[in-house]
């Protein structure tokens, strides 16, 4: 009896003791917020953008295709230039339209010595004229008026405004003689559309080229709802003194674009002339008096619907 009490009390021991053979038993590990199951820890997934937890970033500006570059054409300039004197003394004038490879023509009742403007401006229209040609090659671009102040204008006498006409896709066309009949009539609603599209188009390329800073007097209400929602989407911010980038004016912008630029507007970025090209100086000639060229009186109008439209 005395043997079977000792042999029990040394199996109790036994069971006891923390160096025996037997591993303890192991409390389950706490668990882990990247992984579960104790499985290897996997990357994380990206979060869309629904499901991110900080604020979205601010909407990024979008990359406009247009260079608006200058592109390598003579420029006509007055001496006052070379010499580095400013505007009025210091003008640019538009080359002349056969170098300018099918770019832009001069409009009929413009004549060459109301071509000169502030440099920047001229450049200006260069680099618009040459990026609407890579658009629309087949339409016809016609620049007016620059500097003319006097009776066919009461603007065009700070180097600022250009006259741009788009022939055959405006509202209007001022086909002369007194006629202005409408582009749009007899037309589908799709052909309406492209013509107004190849005019939004120029105002989009003026607006990306001066960085906003443009105003477009012009009469048609779908393309200045249009234009000014592309503008605002832009992030450009108006001109103070410009006011609106696209606005109605007198019955005289229903077929063509008076636009008109800052004073400080600077120059755009300009492609190399040619080894053995440069740029022309020539003298500001005054323009003609208006009665020795009664196209220059905007009071030379015929009876009738138009008879009575305001200047500019």
């Amino acid at each position: 009896m005395a043997v079977r009490l000792l042999v029990l009390a040394w199996l109790l021991l036994a069971c006891s003791d923390p160096g025996s053979d037997e591993p303890p038993s192991q409390a389950p590990p706490p668990a882990r917020v990247t992984d579960s199951n104790d499985a290897p820890a996997q990357p994380e997934a990206l979060e869309t953008p629904s499901q991110a937890t900080q604020p979205p970033a601010e909407p990024t500006r979008p990359s406009l295709p247009y260079r608006c570059r200058v592109p390598a054409l003579p420029i006509p300039r007055s001496r006052a230039c070379v010499r580095g004197q400013p505007y009025p003394r210091c003008k640019w004038q538009m080359p002349h339209a056969t170098l300018a490879g099918g770019r832009y023509r001069r409009w009929r009742n413009t004549v060459v010595e109301h071509w000169w403007g502030r440099p920047a401006l001229v450049s200006l229209i260069l680099a618009a004229a040459d990026e609407f040609e890579r658009a629309y090659p087949e339409q016809v671009l016609a620049v007016g008026d620059l500097d003319a102040p006097g009776p066919r204008h009461s603007t065009h006498d700070r180097g600022v405004d250009v006259d741009l006409y788009l022939l055959g896709a405006m509202r209007v066309e001022n086909a002369g003689g007194g006629r202005y009949p409408n582009n749009y009539e007899g037309k589908s609603e799709a052909e309406v559309e492209e013509l107004r599209s190849r005019v939004e188009t120029l105002a989009r390329i003026l607006a990306a080229c001066t960085n906003g800073q443009v105003r477009i007097y012009y009469n048609d209400e779908a393309v200045i709802d249009r234009f000014l929602a592309w503008y605002d989407a832009q992030g450009f911010r108006p001109n103070d003194e410009l006011g609106r980038p696209m606005q109605a004016h007198n019955r005289l912008h229903e077929f063509h674009f008076h636009v008109t630029v800052p004073e400080d507007l600077p120059l755009l970025e300009r492609e190399p002339l040619t080894e053995g090209r440069a740029d022309p100086i020539a003298p500001i000639e005054p323009p003609p008096p208006p009665n020795s060229a009664p196209h220059l009186s905007s009071m030379n109008r015929r009876p009738g619907d138009w008879a009575a439209v305001p200047r500019e």
